[in-house]
């Protein structure tokens, strides 16, 4: 009840900006010392909300998080105001995992809502509609090639990922019950299903089987450029002497001929076993 209660006052304040305690509480029927212990406990969990005095003061969603409309198309800031309006008829399992999508949305960490430009003109669409079911829990239906031919799939996705620049997604094949990463590109025919799921944990060994070891390769960088400083942490980049260096993470052998390729102005040094000698 409680969570259910913080939520509502979570999307109150979307729609209005600003309450007061004593609206709230009569909003609720509780006393504005419940009120309070709610705004608190909100805060604590990273949502970013306060209590201010004066006049205008009462309680606020700091505006440097509220919906950014750059950020949410205007389908997906319906969408989400509507989930939260219908928060008390969910399950309590679900309650918490939404508190913690709201946490995410509004550290503005969440990969669930990841918006870009990045994605080629053609597969824009397949994009944002993968996105939207994601956010809205929504099982979908698709063709899939696996690379011999077209495969039906009947699934509840997950969350988008990305590689080397290349789009995946993370889906529950409802069909076996076997979670998949399968690329964006091959996907076509979405068809949005009107069945919503409940979000389940992605299993350990799913986890375990899409983490390649990895090692740290130095590349001497002959140019420090605009685009190297905005691609890779300022934490990878090395001065020494009169020499910069570049220590990138990478999964497979065959990366370092392409990140060279990509930035012409990268000489390949050596890995961290050599940095040890």
């Amino acid at each position: 009840m409680r969570i259910s209660r913080m939520l509502e006052m979570i999307y109150l304040l979307l729609k209005k900006r600003q309450m007061t305690s004593k609206e709230l509480a009569e909003h609720f029927n509780v006393s504005t010392k419940t009120i309070y212990r709610d705004v608190e406990e909100l805060a604590n969990v990273g949502i970013p909300i306060s209590m201010q005095q004066g006049v205008k003061g009462g309680i606020v969603l700091n505006d440097d998080y509220a919906i950014n409309k750059t950020k949410l198309t205007s389908l997906e800031t319906e969408s989400l105001l509507k989930a939260l309006e219908g928060i008390k008829k969910l399950p309590n399992a679900k309650l918490n995992y939404v508190l913690g999508m709201l946490k995410q949305y509004f550290n503005e960490a969440g990969t669930l809502w990841v918006n870009t430009n990045d994605v080629a003109l053609d597969m824009q669409n397949k994009f944002h509609q993968v996105k939207s079911t994601i956010i809205e829990c929504s099982v979908i239906d698709f063709q899939y090639y696996n690379g011999r031919e077209f495969i039906k799939y009947h699934v509840e996705p997950y969350e988008l990922r990305i590689r080397n620049d290349i789009w995946s997604v993370v889906i529950r094949n409802i069909s076996t019950g076997i979670f998949e990463e399968l690329y964006i590109a091959r996907i076509k025919d979405i068809i949005v299903k009107s069945k919503h799921f409940s979000r389940r944990e992605i299993p350990q060994e799913f986890l375990k089987k899409n983490t390649d070891i990895s090692k740290v390769v130095r590349f001497e960088i002959l140019e420090l450029s605009d685009e190297i400083l905005n691609r890779f942490p300022i934490e990878d980049i090395k001065f020494i002497e009169d020499k910069i260096y570049l220590d990138m993470k990478v999964t497979e052998i065959e990366e370092n001929e392409r990140i060279i390729s990509m930035y012409n102005n990268l000489r390949l040094v050596g890995n961290d076993e050599d940095k040890k000698r």
